[in-house]
């Protein structure tokens, strides 16, 4: 089985199962974890061997969660590391970007910081996505489910698999004043 059917299959298992059934932290981890194996890195962002970094800004019991999850794993042979970033502090080099929390103007501020380079935002905070952020996780009827903003991705020139687009929600920019 591909990693692709097994992105579909634990979208469909987490969407299927009700938050209180699994563990919160768990589900974003693994959503987390899944969305950097479905991000083409080119070789001038991540070198051959180079260690993609995932960072947690903001929620240290999801970045212990994913740093569980991803031990011992890699991605198409880049090993992986987690970094807990508290929310007032500079961000490290990160390729994979999660913003947790209901601070919406101060995760907004950071991916405005970004200045559209090759880095994939994820947050669950309400709006995330309508308002420039990549991925949002939000909770609907019970369960987790995502919401992917391709006028982001393109702008930072992020390429998300197709497959996966087609398991998310997908929105634009939020152009309202």
């Amino acid at each position: 089985m591909n990693r692709l059917s097994l992105f579909a299959i634990l979208c469909v298992t987490v969407a299927g199962a009700a938050i209180g059934q699994i563990d919160e932290y768990q589900v974003k981890a693994a959503f987390i974890f899944n969305f950097a194996k479905f991000v083409e890195w080119p070789a001038d962002v991540v070198p051959a061997g180079a260690p993609l970094s995932l960072c947690v800004v903001n929620d240290s019991a999801v970045a212990y969660v994913l740093a569980q999850t991803i031990r011992g794993r890699s991605v198409d042979g880049h090993g992986l590391t987690v970094r807990h970033v508290k929310p007032d502090t500079p961000l490290p080099t990160c390729h994979v970007l999660y913003l947790a929390g209901s601070d919406r103007k101060r995760a907004l501020e950071i991916v405005g910081l970004l200045d559209d380079e090759l880095i994939l935002t994820v947050s669950d905070t309400t709006g995330f996505a309508k308002t420039g952020g990549m991925v949002e996780l939000f909770i609907e009827e019970g369960r987790m489910r995502f919401a992917v903003n391709v006028d982001a991705l393109e702008r930072a020139h992020v390429r998300l698999s197709s497959r996966v687009l087609a398991l998310a929600r997908i929105v634009r920019d939020d152009v309202t004043p």
